[in-house]
């Protein structure tokens, strides 16, 4: 591999040479089975019918007991616990991610829509990019020099590791599982414009370069990529089978092995993007338009070409006003992007557009011209078909709920989280009758190389509530409405608890049917069941991703029929990106927006009637 790139070892995290925490921290635990198999039947009460709970019931129940299946794989897990710093990271790394063969735009990877920039003058692009180019160094030596304080909730430090894997990591495809590559010490960064690669250093004999250098070099790059190129960035946004096919016939012609080492050992990408056409905006609001731009690109004939999807952080600005961010989900979890994502508003909110003094001399980038023959030409047609139709599917609509926020949630003594949580699950039934099968990320930073828990948001208590809102019963009046609210949001709060402190559900048995299959035991009948198929079939997945800045996170829905719903709780106001996709007939994020909007003001009269 390229110097400096490491391949990802049995312990993810020590693809990092660097060693952030500064406290040690406890390995995730393996949940207590009985109560796990109590907390599992608690969940499908609300998606079961009698006679499917009845039946899912016994097989739990013998799963359990002594002489069970899973009380022999829970055994054999807890040996896993003694024996590696983490048992479930290395197994979620490959399933939830790197063994993955969807493509990873709108499916894995998030993106990131920040507040609107004001563009005065055309070269304002210029130095809003070198800006951003100068603050993502100036972070990365932050990171390198291990100055960051850990983190803490509540007293309890929390991993500080995956701050390591953000810069300079890229996932690499390979034909069932993707590898993911990591180097600390990147000092280029790639710029894609129209289309073309440019490798730019970002160091030279005196140390960073100067903003003024940035600003001249990346006017550079734009001058010399008037011409729109062919859109081989477009290739990483298929499927990731097809696309490991591809990259291996890209890397056989000419110079392109090098290009590509060049990519994937680079700090990150930046995307210098064209602006979007502004009939778009007429149709759709900003926020929403933007998401869309930073999950896909928009579309072939905008910015789908202008992309290296496998990059962990891809920065995107365009002069229409735009700062945004795409990052490939391998490495870490929202909160340490958004942490870095901040730092980056912060630095050039910091800093204005005051002209630059043009230095004498400043580092031209190189162009990194990619070969292609008639094979690849075919896969780029391929693989625009398949990025647009992603990206004509993809059903967002982003918005900032102004009416109130975590301040005034706080107020009426409830926890904001469970408060929105209990919302969206409202506004589902509201529109579809139905609880919805609810996945809310928990994150377990609190351990050593732990990624995430499922929070199984939906319960009896929250449909007890969810009904009440909806049927006209004249039986429950208000004050019974408040009562099922409060009831609904403090059971969602136990299980959230449960959840952060790595006693969920979900990663417990995930673990035990990896213990399965890894020894060939036949796969158990508890996961051939209608209550785990039903209950693993999330039809509304849900994270908060905290910004300080008017940002937020967004993604696509991952089943064909469900929602996607990213928010950023803050005290006036709260910003969702809901998502579905326009393929079923049956969901719509407009729909399911305004119904979230109307529970949440509803909910509010509740709690203070």
């Amino acid at each position: 591999m390229h110097t400096g790139l490491r391949n990802t070892p049995t312990n993810s995290h020590a693809i990092s040479m660097l060693q952030l925490n500064k406290q040690p921290l406890p390995k995730q635990p393996v949940p207590d089975l009985n109560e796990t198999a109590e907390q599992y039947l608690r969940s499908l009460e609300p998606l079961l019918n009698e006679k499917e709970y009845e039946k899912t019931e016994k097989i739990v129940l013998n799963f359990i007991s002594d002489e069970g299946v899973g009380s022999k794989l829970h055994k054999r897990l807890l040996n896993r616990l003694e024996n590696t710093d983490n048992w479930m990271s290395e197994w979620w790394l490959n399933t939830a991610y790197l063994g993955y063969r969807a493509p990873v735009i709108v499916n894995s990877s998030p993106g990131i829509v920040g507040p609107p920039i004001n563009i005065k003058h055309p070269d304002d692009v210029y130095i809003l990019a070198a800006q951003l180019v100068r603050a993502i160094c100036d972070y990365k030596d932050i990171v390198k020099s291990g100055a960051m304080k850990q983190e803490m909730i509540r007293g309890v430090p929390l991993d500080m590791q995956p701050y390591a894997m953000i810069l300079g990591s890229n996932r690499q495809p390979s034909e069932g599982s993707d590898v993911l590559l990591q180097t600390d010490e990147a000092n280029h960064i790639i710029i894609i414009r129209n289309n073309h690669f440019f490798k730019l250093h970002t160091v030279d004999e005196l140390g960073i370069l100067s903003e003024s250098k940035f600003v001249d070099a990346i006017k550079d790059i734009a001058e010399r990529s008037y011409i729109e190129a062919k859109p081989v960035g477009i290739l990483t946004g298929n499927d990731r089978n097809t696309w490991a096919e591809d990259y291996n016939l890209l890397l056989g012609l000419g110079n392109n092995r090098n290009i590509v080492k060049d990519i994937e050992s680079s700090l990150f990408v930046l995307c210098l993007d064209k602006d979007i056409p502004k009939a778009v905006f007429k149709e759709e609001n900003n926020a929403s338009v933007r998401a869309i731009q930073c999950l896909t690109g928009f579309n072939s004939r905008t910015n789908a070409g202008n992309r290296w999807h496998d990059k962990t952080v891809q920065f995107i600005i365009s002069s229409d006003g735009f700062i945004g961010m795409e990052y490939e989900h391998s490495p870490c979890e929202g909160t340490p992007i958004a942490v870095l994502y901040d730092y980056v508003l912060r630095y050039i909110h910091g800093k204005g557009t005051a002209e630059y003094a043009s230095p004498k001399n400043f580092p031209q980038a190189e162009h990194l011209k990619f070969e292609i023959n008639n094979t690849l030409e075919r896969a780029i047609e391929k693989a625009t078909y398949v990025v647009d139709k992603l990206s004509e599917d993809i059903d967002m609509e982003c918005f900032t709920f102004d009416e109130f926020g975590t301040k005034a949630i706080k107020q009426i003594k409830l926890s904001p989280d469970s408060f929105i949580q209990i919302a969206m699950q409202v506004a589902f039934y509201k529109l579809h009758g139905k609880p919805p099968v609810h996945y809310e990320a928990a994150s377990l930073r609190r351990f050593k190389s732990a990624r995430t828990e499922c929070i199984r948001s939906t319960s009896c208590e929250s449909m007890d509530f969810a009904m009440a809102m909806v049927f006209n019963n004249s039986n429950i009046n208000n004050e019974k409405k408040r009562e099922l609210m409060v009831k609904a949001i403090q059971m969602h709060k136990r299980i959230a608890n449960k959840a952060a402190i790595g006693k969920g559900v979900d990663r417990h048995l995930y673990g035990l049917k990896m213990i399965a299959e890894n020894e060939g035991i036949e796969l158990p009948e508890l996961y051939k069941d209608i209550g785990y198929t039903k209950s693993t079939y999330f039809t509304l997945t849900s994270s908060q991703v905290p910004f300080k800045s008017a940002s937020f996170m967004c993604y696509g829905p991952v089943v064909p029929e469900g929602y996607g719903c990213c928010y950023n709780p803050r005290l006036k106001d709260i910003l969702f990106a809901c998502s579905s996709f326009k393929s079923c007939n049956d969901t719509s994020s407009k729909r399911f927006a305004n119904a979230l909007k109307e529970t949440l003001c509803d909910m509010k009269k509740l709690a203070n009637a």
